[in-house]
């Protein structure tokens, strides 16, 4: 596990190094290759998308772990359909010639895939079929229906989808997904069950140790606040804890990582339940600051609603959450009671139920003395199944099967 003979070439059209959930869990997975002293690089099929932030680095660029990574198109991702165009196209000719290079090459190589549309696909699964070149592919969640939108364009992103999904997926050699609903689809779809591993996420849990600081809020949710994420739930549940005369405060962390805002909208509806006074918005910030605002909430909340994309996927942020130490709420979707019991190691909701969400978050707020163990309890467990280091043994021993 430790030689540098195997060469890792991941290819994704996902941020990377920072910018989201997608691009902290390639961060993580490629610095876990470097630890075990892989050789790894990464190359960008789509430009950088992260709110108003700005990628103004160059084209060919190094984490400071030393991992090189390269944007094969523009290097900010455009918003002119014309440019969008044009950058797709550079793109894929860029990977072309990417893909003749690692035929030529005499190395053993794998190519790891993650997020990526169909016609980047098409050439990366025709040349691994006509070479050595092992290709395992992410598969982090199904994108509900809900999610597209209505229109020509929506339909075919989604027709594309499901084909790369349906189709397209049989081709790798391994697959790395991130939940038992996921394994079993692939399963039913013809997929051997030895090519499979389940990894939910992964977290660095030393960078999310946080201080024992003074806490400012009630609750802290991070990440995008889409419908999708149960954010209106949590929301309403605020709302019925305020007629009851609770003293309340929620701050949601994070925002659209692309295209416009969600925060007004979001502002108009703690406005019509009477909370906005209780409801503090940050926006997009980076990971320190993510870190801060967490680390002054006395629990933390991740309140998805039952489907088929949270039955399909796994929260990042839960590890997060985990790593800080802080009492978790969370309702109950996809594999999260297969790995946290109730009252154990975490607390759990019923999905989609403001009434069930408020009565939890009142337990929290009332039996303070009963947290400590369910807090130490569900770290340690959390730290076995998704601290990076941990997870990456496992991971290499099957990519080396």
């Amino acid at each position: 596990m430790k030689g540098r003979n195997d060469k890792y070439i991941l290819l994704t059209s996902s941020n990377f190094p920072e910018g989201g959930p997608a691009a902290n869990y390639l961060n993580l997975f490629c610095r876990g290759l470097r630890l075990y002293n892989k050789d790894v690089r990464v190359f960008l099929l789509k430009g950088h998308a992260f709110g108003s932030l700005r990628y103004t680095g160059p084209r060919k660029n190094e984490t400071r772990e030393g991992i090189s990574y390269t944007y094969l198109g523009f290097r900010q991702r455009p918003q002119m359909v014309i440019l969008k165009l044009f950058d797709q196209a550079l793109s894929l000719l860029r990977l072309i010639f990417l893909l003749f290079s690692i035929l030529k090459s005499k190395r053993s190589t794998t190519i790891l895939l993650y997020n990526s549309d169909i016609f980047f696909n098409l050439p990366i699964y025709f040349m691994s079929r006509l070479s050595r070149v092992k290709l395992v592919k992410f598969s982090a969640e199904i994108i509900d229906k809900s999610q597209y939108r209505n229109s020509l364009a929506g339909w075919i992103l989604r027709a594309s989808h499901t084909a790369n999904f349906r189709y397209l997926s049989r081709i790798p050699d391994k697959l790395i997904v991130f939940s038992h609903f996921l394994k079993l689809r692939f399963i039913e779809l013809g997929y051997s069950e030895e090519e499979i591993l389940i990894q939910p996420n992964l977290t660095d849990f030393s960078y999310w140790e946080s201080a024992n600081v003074e806490r400012k809020y009630t609750i802290g949710y991070s990440g995008a606040p889409y419908m999708k994420d149960g954010l209106f739930d949590l929301l309403k549940a605020i709302s019925l804890l305020v007629r009851k005369g609770r003293d309340v405060s929620l701050i949601v962390i994070g925002d659209a990582t692309f295209g416009r805002t969600l925060i007004p909208g979001l502002r108009e509806e703690c406005s019509r339940l009477g909370v906005l006074d209780n409801v503090t918005f940050t926006g997009l910030v980076d990971s320190l600051m993510v870190k801060k605002y967490l680390s002054q909430c006395t629990c933390l909340a991740v309140t998805r609603p039952d489907t088929i994309q949270t039955r399909s996927g796994f929260p990042t942020k839960l590890g997060e959450y985990f790593a800080m130490k802080r009492p978790i709420l969370a309702t109950r979707f996809g594999d999260m009671e297969k790995y946290f019991l109730d009252g154990v190691h975490i607390l759990f909701a019923e999905c989609g139920s403001p009434e069930s969400i408020g009565e939890k978050l009142e337990w929290i707020m009332d039996h303070d003395e009963e947290l400590d163990g369910i807090v130490t309890r569900g770290y340690n467990t959390a730290l076995q199944l998704l601290e990076y280091k941990t997870s990456m043994r496992r991971i290499l021993r099957f990519l080396s099967e």
